[in-house]
C-alpha cells in the first residue's frame, strides 16, 4: 500500500483533492515539502544554507570588476575574498596599494549593491587569467612590421616574465602612437 493511498491513483499519481485545502495534507499533517516552489527560491535557500552567499557575490564582483573599478585599476588589482561584508583585494605593487588607499571610499561605494561595507588591500600576485583577459581586451592592432620589431627587440631577454612585460609595454606604446 502506498503511503499516500487515500490521495493516490496508480494511473494519475496524486489526485486533485489532495491539494483541495490549498496546503497538501495527509491525515491532517501539512506536507509543505510537496508544495510547488520557484527554482530560484530553492537555489537561494540552498546557497544560504550551505554558506555559499559570499562566494556567489565574489563571483559577481569578479565578473564586473573592470566595470566597477575601471580598466586601469582592474589591471593592477583583483578581488580575492569576500568575508561577511569585507572585500579583500589583491594589489600587484606597493605603489598601487598606496594610490588606491586614496580611492578606498569611492570603490567601496560602488560595491554597496553587493553588500560590501569595507575593503582591505593586500599585496600579492594577480591571477594570470585576469591579466590575460585585460591584455586581450586592450591590445591594439599592430602591423606585421610592428610585431616583427617587438619580437626582434625582446628576443635576447632570457627571463620569460620580463620578456612578457616588455612585449606588453612595446605593444601598448606602438599602439598608442597610432591613435
Amino acid at each position: 500500500m502506498h503511503p499516500l493511498s487515500p490521495f493516490w491513483d496508480s494511473k494519475k499519481g496524486i489526485t486533485p483533492n489532495f491539494f483541495a485545502s490549498g496546503e497538501p495534507r495527509y491525515f491532517g499533517i501539512t506536507l509543505n515539502f510537496l508544495k510547488m516552489q520557484r527554482a530560484g527560491n530553492i537555489l537561494y535557500r540552498f546557497i544560504k544554507d550551505c554558506g555559499l552567499e559570499d562566494g556567489l557575490a565574489l563571483r559577481k564582483i569578479k565578473d564586473q570588476w573592470t566595470t566597477l573599478a575601471g580598466e586601469t585599476i582592474a589591471a593592477h588589482t583583483s578581488p580575492q575574498l569576500l568575508k561577511g561584508k569585507i572585500l579583500f583585494i589583491t594589489v600587484d605593487t606597493p605603489q598601487w596599494m598606496h594610490h588606491l588607499s586614496f580611492f578606498k571610499q569611492e570603490i567601496c561605494e560602488k560595491l554597496t549593491s553587493y553588500k560590501v561595507e569595507e575593503i582591505r588591500f593586500k599585496l600579492g600576485k594577480l591571477d594570470e587569467d585576469i591579466n590575460n583577459k585585460l591584455n586581450t581586451l586592450r591590445a591594439p592592432r599592430l602591423s606585421d612590421e610592428d610585431i616583427q620589431y617587438i619580437e626582434n627587440t625582446i628576443r635576447n631577454i632570457k627571463d620569460e616574465e620580463l620578456k612578457k612585460r616588455f612585449r606588453v609595454f612595446l605593444t601598448h606604446s606602438l599602439g598608442h602612437k597610432r591613435k
